[in-house]
């Protein structure tokens, strides 16, 4: 996705939305550059706990997070390219991969919704964020 925001504003925005998540879950407050390689526990409101990793935070770059659950393992990365005259590419990809052999027939059986989801609340999110800007 293309926005017409400078590409060190994207990536602060995306930045302080994972401190501020860092924040709720341990109670820390953490640098951006402290952030490549931290791990903490994540807990959501019904009751599923995880293990999120940050594996890549290169500044105006790439975010990149590893997720492990009971039930499954996610791998989520943005990669941010300057187009120039405040512009910026904002590419994202998300792979899911089921821990047990049901987990995967239920992630192949939903996995056309669920996708379609995913895409319409990151595209949602990511129009929030550069919204923002003009703000």
């Amino acid at each position: 996705m293309m926005f017409k925001v400078p590409t060190a504003f994207m990536y602060g925005q995306l930045i302080r939305s994972v401190q501020a998540d860092i924040k709720t879950h341990t109670g820390r407050e953490v640098l951006p550059g402290s952030l490549d390689g931290f791990t903490y526990q994540k807990k959501w409101a019904n009751g599923m706990t995880g293990k999120l990793t940050i594996t890549h935070a290169i500044a105006n770059e790439r975010y990149a997070y590893e997720l492990d659950t009971n039930r499954d393992h996610y791998q989520v990365d943005y990669q941010l390219r300057d187009l120039g005259d405040h512009k910026t590419m904002l590419h994202y990809t998300e792979t899911i991969e089921g821990k047990t052999a049901k987990g995967k027939a239920n992630n192949r059986t939903a996995g056309f919704l669920l996708n379609w989801q995913r895409k319409h609340r990151f595209k949602k999110m990511s129009r929030q964020m550069a919204a923002q800007y003009f703000s």
